[in-house]
């Protein structure tokens, strides 16, 4: 009877073994398979800036598939974008190294091997990669923005200068701007050596590509001063301002400078003038706050008075018109028995006026004390606006522009 059952079951086993073997098997084909639903799911979590857990699944997608591109990719960004940039090197470093790859994603995986060396610093890796790619019909807008960066980042204006032509020459905008800024940099290196024809020659090539250029406009006023032509280096500052109003908070003290120390009998006369016409004819309240300064100087106190009022009436008030305004109260008779009072509430307007930024980018809203011509923190060029003046600095302290 046992011998009954064991025939019974042969055909049982045998048909146990072989659905096992084909589950078995049927799970192993399915984890070869990319997971789709994981990978989605890190996508959707790279739409939600949710960094750590894109990460996480980009992650397990690639234990289960090594040969994944897209997610190999995918992964190096986002291991560059959390700063980890010797394992983003890593990933596309194995990626490019790939025999399998068609040619387009060799490119790419270079191209993102070269914004990796670039981001660590690495620039003459970097400066390689790309210009191995500059001529690509795929990258090569993309790899010669590299090369760019790369310039940049070396104060090599030449070589931007180059790289900005073939940029040009693929239509990408505003590298015109660019180049005349790369022209002025190449006109203050100049300078600094004397070379005030070469100067010169600089500033004329920025002129031809971005016309009205307040910058360059600052540079040639730079050549006039050092040449001892006063008159000249005023009139330029005077149309970079009227050009560019934002400028005021950088060119109006230097302005002041000019006249102060021009030697002239009507040296306050000029500066009167040149004032008024910024302050009341183009409204720049930079302006307006030097002209009631130089009233105060002069004793012409209801003059000044008017020119306060005109700065308070601005909404939102400047904190230097503020503080000159607690300066006037602090000299009235009614206010002398609270004089401490007046001097803490002027000393902490102060404190703010040092401690408050002066300048900011018009494009990321980067801001800062110094004047840059080239925002820190986009890269944009021309970017930074004044935003107040920090008057309690002495005229004579101001450095010179640009």
């Amino acid at each position: 009877m046992s011998g009954q059952w064991f025939l019974l079951l042969l055909p049982v086993a045998a048909a146990s073994g072989w659905l096992a073997a084909r589950y078995s098997w049927s799970r192993k084909a399915m984890s070869r398979e990319p997971p789709l639903d994981r990978y989605l799911e890190g996508v959707r979590y790279l739409l939600d800036d949710q960094t750590d857990r894109a990460l996480q699944a980009f992650i397990e997608v690639v234990e289960i598939d090594h040969e994944t591109f897209e997610t190999h990719l995918i992964l190096g960004r986002l291991f560059r974008r959390r700063g980890e940039v010797d394992r983003a090197i890593r990933i596309h470093q194995n990626l490019a190294a790939r025999p399998s790859l068609t040619d387009a994603q060799r490119v790419q995986a270079t191209y993102e091997m070269g914004r990796d060396f670039l981001l660590a610093g690495m620039l003459d890796r970097a400066e390689n990669v790309f210009r191995e790619l500059m001529d690509s019909p795929t990258a090569g807008v993309r790899a010669l923005e590299g090369l760019r960066n790369v310039y940049e980042t070396q104060r090599d204006w030449q070589q931007a200068v180059w790289i900005g032509a073939r940029l040009q020459e693929q239509g990408v905008p505003f590298e015109a701007l660019r180049m005349a800024h790369y022209e002025c940099e190449l006109g203050l290196l100049a300078i600094e050596k004397q070379r005030m024809e070469e100067a010169l020659e600089h500033v004329d090539r920025a002129i031809a590509l971005s016309p009205g250029l307040s910058r360059a406009l600052l540079l040639q006023a730079e050549v006039a001063e050092r040449r001892g032509d006063i008159p000249l280096a005023i009139r330029l500052g005077r149309e970079a301002v009227e050009l560019t109003p934002p400028l005021a908070t950088l060119v109006v003290p230097k302005l002041e400078r000019l006249h102060m120390g021009s030697g002239s009998p009507d040296a306050l006369e000029s500066l009167e003038a040149t004032l008024m016409e910024l302050a009341n004819g183009k409204r720049i309240t930079v302006a307006s706050i030097a002209l009631m300064r130089l009233y105060r100087r002069t004793n012409r106190f209801d003059e000044a008075l008017t020119q306060l009022q005109r700065i308070l009436a601005q909404r939102p008030v400047p904190t230097s018109g503020l503080l000159e305004a607690v300066r006037w109260m602090k000299i009235l008779p009614a206010v002398q028995a609270y004089g401490a009072e007046f001097s803490a509430f002027e000393k902490a307007l102060m404190d703010q006026l040092r401690n408050q930024p002066l300048y900011q980018c018009s494009h990321c809203g980067y801001q800062g004390r110094a004047h840059v011509w080239q925002c820190p923190s986009c890269r944009r060029w021309d970017t930074l606006r004044g935003m107040d003046l920090d008057l309690d600095q002495p005229v004579t302290q101001v450095q010179a522009l640009p």
